[in-house]
């Protein structure tokens, strides 16, 4: 078993959690995908954590149209039941920084 430096051992972890853990992972990548090949600059940059069916995103962006956006890119992904829709909406960011590639 792994230790701490203070000595406590970590208990091992269930098939059942580390299923679980590559579920996250695997979503939280799609959603990624999803956001980085939008061909939107600042959804490129967002977050995205899923976690027990939620997945939340958060990061800025410069209207309310990216933040509904960065939602629609998002929505339809195997085993995400609700998305947490944590954007900030900046109202002192650049024009061209949204702008499409």
């Amino acid at each position: 078993m792994w230790e701490y430096q203070t000595g406590t051992q970590l208990p091992p972890l269930r098939e059942q959690e580390i299923g679980r853990s590559k579920e996250n992972l695997l979503v939280q990548a799609e959603a990624q995908l999803r956001l980085r090949t939008s061909g939107y600059r600042q959804l490129q940059l967002v977050s995205c954590e899923f976690h027990e069916g939620v997945l939340t995103l958060r990061g800025e962006v410069s209207s309310f149209y990216l933040k509904q956006l960065a939602q629609t890119f998002t929505c339809g992904l195997d085993g995400v039941g609700e998305i947490n829709n944590r954007l900030e909406v900046a109202e002192s960011t650049t024009s061209g920084i949204f702008a499409r590639m």
